[in-house]
């Protein structure tokens, strides 16, 4: 199997396993649809052959390009042990962490990202809901952090495949035990903690910026533990487009400009 096939039956397997779970223990009503499924899905499609054209191989065939020209830190030291894949993966999560915080500060970046924020309901779909735009900017920032590491390729590769998983269980409409998810939040971003950032008060959309790990957001001080209460039935997303016109795929697409 090659690195994109495991890449895309990993996401399907994934996908639809978070669907099954939003289905036997939703956190709230669910509002999953074939239609909308195939929005998203091909807003992620259109995302994912912009990404092939720019790099076939992914974020992995930049460490591999760096590897072959002895390029990067990690090669220039002539690092090795385990304790370099734990700190290059470390690095790679917190320089996601900063990207996601920069894409809310900077206005350029904004526009692009807003669209994620635009959903008026959170679900593992939403997950896929990324512009195409968002996801070119996404890939020259952290394929310029992974050439300037010089991480393993191998492991560049787990760690594409673990940002991918854990976006779409951190937006998947699944109630855990209330145990549980305080549990998992020492270390973990759970759906409940991210929930908080798609809330619509800018207090709480400016919290919570972690996919993976929540111990950035602990770190310096964006962690919030709950947001604002909504009023009962109150959607979730941005104010300005919660019209069903605005969740169209041709509106999801020219959002940026508008």
């Amino acid at each position: 199997m090659t690195d994109a096939s495991l890449r895309l039956a990993t996401t399907l397997g994934l996908l639809a396993l978070f669907a099954i779970l939003e289905w036997m223990r939703p956190a709230r009503p669910s509002h999953l649809s074939v239609s909308r499924l195939a929005r998203h899905g091909v807003l992620s499609v259109l995302g994912s052959l912009v990404s092939r054209l720019m790099l076939a191989g992914g974020l992995a065939s930049v460490a591999s390009f760096v590897q072959l020209i002895d390029f990067g830190l990690v090669n220039w030291l002539q690092l090795t042990g385990a304790w370099v894949w734990v700190a290059c993966f470390l690095i790679l999560d917190f320089a996601v962490w900063g990207q996601h915080v920069l894409s809310h500060k900077i206005p350029f970046l904004w526009r692009l990202h807003r669209l994620h924020h635009c959903d008026v309901v959170m679900d593992v779909t939403t997950a896929l809901r990324f512009h195409p735009f968002e996801i070119v900017a996404s890939l020259i920032f952290k394929g310029s952090i992974v050439a300037l590491l010089g991480a393993p390729p191998a492991l560049v590769f787990a760690f594409e495949l673990v940002l991918g998983a854990g976006a779409l269980f951190t937006h998947a409409n699944i109630a855990l035990p209330n145990r549980l998810d305080r549990l998992l939040r020492w270390a973990l971003v759970t759906p409940a903690m991210h929930l908080i950032h798609h809330n619509p008060n800018p207090v709480a959309t400016n919290s919570n910026y972690g996919f993976s790990f929540s111990i950035w957001d602990r770190l310096f001080g964006t962690y919030r533990a709950d947001g604002p209460e909504l009023p009962s039935g109150a959607a979730i997303g941005l104010e300005r487009w919660r019209s069903p016109q605005d969740q169209t795929l041709k509106a999801m697409v020219l959002n940026p400009f508008a």
